[in-house]
């Protein structure tokens, strides 16, 4: 290929045609490949892979899934009446179960009672310095960081 920084317009230009003749030569080549049509159809069928016979699984001693929850409350849903005809509907069977844990937090009111002392000798009323986390608590709220999270 000639160096294009040195040439000039109508070498550019001519250099442009060609390459034109040869995109359509190959845009044919590709419509001739694919049987006379534009795009979609693949130019070469992949063979399929041989099917292998499966191999029966493993069993394990244990099941590698999360343990349910002895449950404290069983809570069924079921549809009273049909929503098609409204015919009432008794019976049934359990079709799923999900369980839903709720952690109940027990109400505990602490009272942090800071006493002020005076020396003796200074006549000075001392308090002692404490940061809200030595609280339990972040900041000026009233809650503790298990509420509040």
């Amino acid at each position: 290929m000639t160096d294009l920084s040195s040439a000039t317009r109508e070498e550019l230009i001519a250099i442009i045609e060609a390459l034109m003749v040869r995109v359509a030569e190959l845009e044919e080549e590709v419509r001739r490949l694919r049987g006379g049509k534009g795009s979609g159809t693949p130019l070469a069928v992949k063979p399929s892979r041989p099917e292998r016979e499966q191999k029966e699984r493993k069993h394990r001693d244990r099941a590698f899934v999360r343990r349910k929850e002895t449950p404290d409350e069983e809570v069924r849903h079921a549809v009273e009446c049909c929503p098609d005809c409204g015919r009432k509907l008794s019976g049934g069977w359990e079709h799923s179960r999900r369980q839903a844990i709720e952690v109940v937090l027990q109400r505990r009111v602490v009272d942090h009672v800071i006493w002020a002392r005076r020396c003796g000798v200074c006549r000075k009323r001392i308090l002692p310095k404490l940061e809200p986390r030595e609280f339990g608590v972040q900041g000026q709220r009233r809650f503790g960081a298990s509420v509040s999270a």
